[in-house]
């Protein structure tokens, strides 16, 4: 008889397994590990587990991979390419100045840089919470450069010529970047979304367990919105969706099937004369 047989035939056993996996995710036992479907972010936000929440505090501000600037960047993925080639676009169309939405410590500008070579005049600036924000900081004090810097203000973006959301969007609210840019006099002309996991059919958000470098466990809200609702409603904002792509990664919610998300997007959006 099968596990699934079994779940089938005596429903006691799927409720004892699903206790078991939710007493283990909430005592921090998964990296990446998922539990549960909420309607919003901020139900999520209220069944977080007891301990630290989100990724603003000194946990999550781990800098240790990025000892120095020029042996710490990681070697580009083939599934950042994609975004190379959109970002050498947008230079060559003579943008100048991008918001790099949950940017980290500045990882991404030194990748990049090694392969494009920005301009002395280009300014690529990082928005992100305020324990990474000053952990950026430090890092890149030691190899300043007037092309980087940090803000703790999304709406240091509006006017600016370049968004980049690279990983960034599934911990913010499932409409935050249709908000902001919506709030914005003048939006990005050029929008690159990356490594966003998008659903086929609906929206829902998850609580994800991370396990940092020094073993503490976060809890934080992870939204899903579904794919036509997200582009449709960038396309409502004056954008058109010029190319898509995918990075092979699933995610899977245990106990909701329903869930399942094949692989993550990238999306390159630009704006509407």
């Amino acid at each position: 008889m099968t596990a699934r047989t079994a779940s089938t035939r005596w429903p006691g056993i799927t409720q004892l397994r699903r206790k078991l996996y939710e007493a283990h995710f909430r005592a921090g036992r998964y990296h990446c590990g998922y539990s549960g479907r909420y309607a919003s972010f901020e139900a999520a936000e209220r069944s977080l587990p007891t301990g630290l929440a989100g990724f603003d505090h000194d946990a999550m501000a781990d800098i240790d991979h990025y000892t120095t600037l020029s042996g710490g960047i990681e070697p580009m993925p083939a599934t950042e390419y994609p975004v190379l080639f959109w970002l050498r676009r947008a230079l060559d169309d003579g943008a100048r100045t991008l918001l790099d939405l949950g940017g980290y410590v500045g990882h991404a500008f030194h990748q990049y840089d090694q392969y494009l070579s920005f301009p002395d005049d280009f300014r690529w600036t990082v928005f992100d919470l305020p324990h990474i924000i000053r952990a950026g900081q430090a890092l890149a004090a030691q190899q300043p450069t007037p092309r980087l810097s940090f803000t703790n203000s999304v709406d240091d973006g509006c006017g600016m010529d370049i968004l980049l959301a690279a990983g960034s969007l599934q911990y913010l609210p499932e409409h935050y970047l249709h908000e902001r840019l919506n709030a914005w006099r003048r939006r990005p002309r050029h929008l690159i979304v990356q490594r966003r996991p998008l659903h086929a059919w609906h929206s829902f958000v998850t609580i994800q367990s991370v396990i940092t470098r020094t073993g503490q466990v976060s809890f934080c809200p992870y939204s899903i919105p579904a794919r036509t609702e997200f582009i449709d409603g960038l396309v409502a904002l004056g954008y058109e969706l010029v190319d898509s792509w995918e990075k092979p990664r699933s995610l899977d919610v245990p106990f909701h099937p329903e869930c399942h998300v094949e692989t993550y997007s990238g999306l390159y959006f630009r704006l509407r004369p």
